[in-house]
């Protein structure tokens, strides 16, 4: 062997060696932080224990402690089309009630955070952070009086509008009413400023978006929102969006939903979603009352999303690093929205046991530590810690 060619090897065994032990360095103490995980429905409808390691959905505590998961917001939701305004708030309230139950149970491991510097506490105790939200501002029945209850209870943040539109925003997949936020819309960012709630501009339309921003005296985040540029579907987020969202403070946390991430895996993913929606009613009401009913369901989910083309981690990736690339790494975060994704998942990211991969990508990539420890979580506190400065100035 060669004088050139040792010197090669022992230079790219050097290199491999102080990735490994900066890998091993960051991960010993990273705040890892996701800002959208919609576990509580599966502990209401199916009993699901956070305590018990399971070889479905995304989310537990044996995963959370191999994947180092810190902090969570635990999303909150009844889609519109799935139950009629009367069960919104009863839904609401009911898994809220189950997260809360579900945190006590399992006390040595985690606890409820309502501030910025409870999640820095929790993190340096070892002890999972977990936070709530609301998924749609139909929640609340349009009363700002039900808002300030739901954020006595644990909610940090609110989406404005989720799949529909309603009297505060529009939905980017719902009807235009408002041309944005309605003056109703409005109103509602001022007060969750006033008490220091976090904006949520996910699921809105790009108008919207434009609007809570001018509105909002805290940073917003999109909580589960990935790039348009990179995939151009109706989800996600353009390039003067994004921009806006972080001129004003805020961050966009990426959503890992494979079809969100690649344009020809949503284009076969809404293609079959009528057939797989279908399916999955027809299995719910004619085993309503078999508790194998869900094996039954997350079956038909399986079955549709390996029909989708395979998407994998870098993918993600590339989202990151555009809205690096566009805004600063201040300004993005993970929202993987894990649980709520029906298992169409990268692969490679499959839970939340795999977040340490993409502090090993984001090392390859040549981040630094400092802003591969703002993408992972300190992104999402910083604005946590703003829209609670500025309740703090209020009236």
């Amino acid at each position: 062997m060669g004088v050139t060619r040792r010197l090669y090897l022992m230079l790219l065994i050097c290199s491999v060696v102080a990735a490994q032990e900066r890998f091993e360095r960051l991960m010993r103490d990273i705040l890892i932080f996701d800002a959208h995980i919609d576990t509580p429905r599966y502990i209401v409808d199916e009993g699901y224990r956070l305590a018990d390691e399971h070889g479905y959905y995304e989310l537990d505590i044996p995963r959370m402690k191999k994947g180092k998961l810190g902090a969570v917001l635990f999303g909150i939701y009844a889609q519109p089309s799935d139950y009629s305004a009367a069960q919104w708030l009863p839904r609401a309230l009911e898994c809220l009630e189950a997260l809360h139950r579900e945190v006590a149970a399992n006390r040595k491991e985690m606890e409820l955070a309502y501030t910025a510097a409870d999640v820095e506490r929790l993190h340096r105790t070892g002890k999972l952070a977990a936070l709530a939200s609301l998924e749609g501002g139909h929640l609340i029945g349009d009363s700002l009086a039900i808002l300030r209850l739901f954020h006595r209870l644990g909610v940090r943040y609110l989406t404005l509008a989720h799949f529909e539109t309603n009297n505060y925003a529009d939905s980017m997949t719902g009807t235009e009413v408002h041309n944005g936020l309605s003056r109703q819309g409005r109103e509602l960012v001022r007060e969750m400023n006033r008490i220091g709630m976090m904006v949520d501009v996910s699921h809105i339309s790009d108008q919207a978006v434009l609007d809570a921003v001018e509105e909002s005296r805290a940073p917003v985040i999109a909580s589960h929102s990935s790039v348009k540029a990179i995939a151009p579907i109706v989800r996600n987020m353009p390039d003067e969006v994004i921009r806006a969202i972080a001129k004003k403070g805020g961050v966009v946390c990426i959503n890992f939903h494979a079809g969100y991430l690649d344009k020809a895996a949503y284009d076969v993913y809404i293609a079959n979603r009528p057939a797989r929606d279908r399916e999955i009613k027809e299995a719910l009401s004619l085993r309503s009352h078999d508790p194998a009913r869900w094996e039954a369901v997350r079956a038909i989910q399986k079955k549709y999303f390996e029909k989708m083309p395979k998407v994998e981690t870098g993918a993600l990736l590339k989202h990151i690093d555009h809205v690096v690339k566009l805004a600063g790494a201040d300004h993005v975060a993970m929202g993987s929205d894990y649980d709520g994704i029906s298992g169409m998942t990268p692969a490679g990211m499959e839970d939340v046991s795999k977040y340490p991969l993409l502090v090993k990508r984001m090392i390859e990539m040549g981040y630094s530590d400092s802003d591969i420890r703002k993408i992972m979580g300190l992104n999402l506190v910083r604005v946590m810690r703003a829209s609670e400065q500025i309740a703090e100035k209020q009236p």
